[in-house]
């Protein structure tokens, strides 16, 4: 197990390794200092894990930290609610109460969408396990063990839904898909399936109807034609590729590929972009200008080889496979790995995802007393915890 993670160590400390060693060949070196500096933790989490003792973060301590991120995002959602049941008592009209494009504790939609969509990777992993290797192997769960969780799933995705975040939203979408292939092909769970799926139906057309302007960032998509006017991100898109040009290999440099995309859009006459700081509002975008293809595959094997792992031995992690899908979603809308607040938030998500999946139990010197690799049959009742793993329960 250690011997397949390390190679996904080794992708972030590459990627990150290219960035600071364009630094030093770009002509404003300060500004590679700066981008570098920017995504020191893809070299000090990995550095930490391959360096450090792990083995105390077993799967247990690694789904209490998931278990914390959601209270965290649960607890959250409800202070914003309370916030905007004031506004309303104050006369505020609902729309503009409930809108939180800026939610009312002031963090920023997208990376919010972000932490929501890990949670709820989380979610789906936790109750709807598939690593067990023995598919007969059904854990017995009751209604007082599923509702809660399903009452904070249903309460995280109606949090983002009116953040109006259109990357997480997208992301999310994405996610549920994979989940619905999942449910429905591999675990061959039909009812639960349909049930989901016209839970979310309800919530969607719910919130629609209660603060509709939630789904306001949308309406360009209904007037494509010829009055059809681009969104800001498909013009910083039309600018980021036309800043390449030339530079496809190895890109500007980490210190120098900001002027190129501002001359890009002086160009296009795009002055509002240039006045207020605009990025490519794309990470691979944002890759490609600075490193150029070379950088562009490191990305790519940073944010897709956890998969690899994931699918390995047959257990289909799923919260690794959904987390995947959300980030690689959200960076294609948004500049994420540009910022501390999202470099610092991936970095570790993946990880610990990494460490999940090589967790004690796994490795060598290890007994995992919680992996079953067939059906028990000894009369003591036993349900699944986190990630398939069997525990008895008296």
């Amino acid at each position: 197990a250690q011997r397949v993670r390390r190679p996904l160590f080794f992708a972030m400390l590459a990627y990150w390794g290219l960035y600071a060693v364009s630094a030093l060949v770009s002509q404003n070196h300060a500004e590679g200092r700066y981008v570098a500096f920017i995504k020191i933790y893809l070299l000090a989490f990995p550095l930490l894990c391959l360096i450090g003792d792990t083995r105390y973060l077993t799967r247990s301590r690694i789904a209490l930290l998931f278990h914390l991120l959601t209270a965290t995002l649960l607890l959250r959602f409800a202070v914003c609610l309370v916030i905007s049941g004031i506004h309303l008592i104050q006369g505020t009209p609902l729309r503009t109460a409930m809108g939180w494009e800026i939610d009312p504790m002031g963090l920023h939609h997208n990376y919010l969408a972000l932490y929501i969509n890990i949670a709820l990777a989380f979610l789906y992993a936790y109750w709807v396990s598939d690593r067990n290797r023995s598919e007969t192997a059904v854990p017995r769960r009751g209604p007082k063990q599923f509702l809660p969780f399903v009452a904070a799933g249903v309460a995280l995705v109606a949090y983002l839904l009116l953040s109006a975040s259109r990357s997480g939203i997208v992301a999310l979408g994405l996610m549920f898909i994979a989940a619905m292939v999942h449910l429905v092909f591999f675990r061959h769970r039909y009812k639960v399936a349909l049930a989901v799926v016209l839970l979310s139906a309800a919530l969607v057309a719910g919130l629609y109807i209660a603060v509709p302007s939630t789904f306001a960032r949308f309406e360009a998509l209904t007037h494509w034609g010829e009055n059809y006017v681009p969104d800001d991100r498909v013009i910083a898109w039309e600018c980021g590729l036309k800043a390449t040009r030339g530079h496809l290999l190895l890109g500007h440099g980490s210190g120098d590929y900001r002027a190129a995309l501002v001359e890009s859009f002086e160009q296009r006459g795009y002055r509002r972009a240039i006045e207020q700081g605009y990025d490519s509002h794309n990470e691979y975008i944002e890759t490609l200008m600075a490193t150029g293809i070379v950088g562009l595959a490191f990305l790519l094997l940073m944010l897709f080889l956890p998969m690899a792992l994931a699918f390995r031995r047959e257990k289909r992690d799923m919260q690794t496979v959904l987390t995947v899908i959300a980030v690689a979603t959200m960076i294609f809308f948004e500049v994420m790995l540009g910022r501390q607040m999202g470099t610092q938030s991936i970095a570790l998500v993946y990880c610990l995802l990494i460490l999940k999946s090589a967790a004690p139990g796994e490795m060598p010197g290890h007994e995992d007393t919680c992996q079953v690799d067939a059906p028990h049959d000894d009369g003591i009742d036993r349900q699944r915890g986190f990630d398939g793993a069997e525990e008895e329960v008296s």
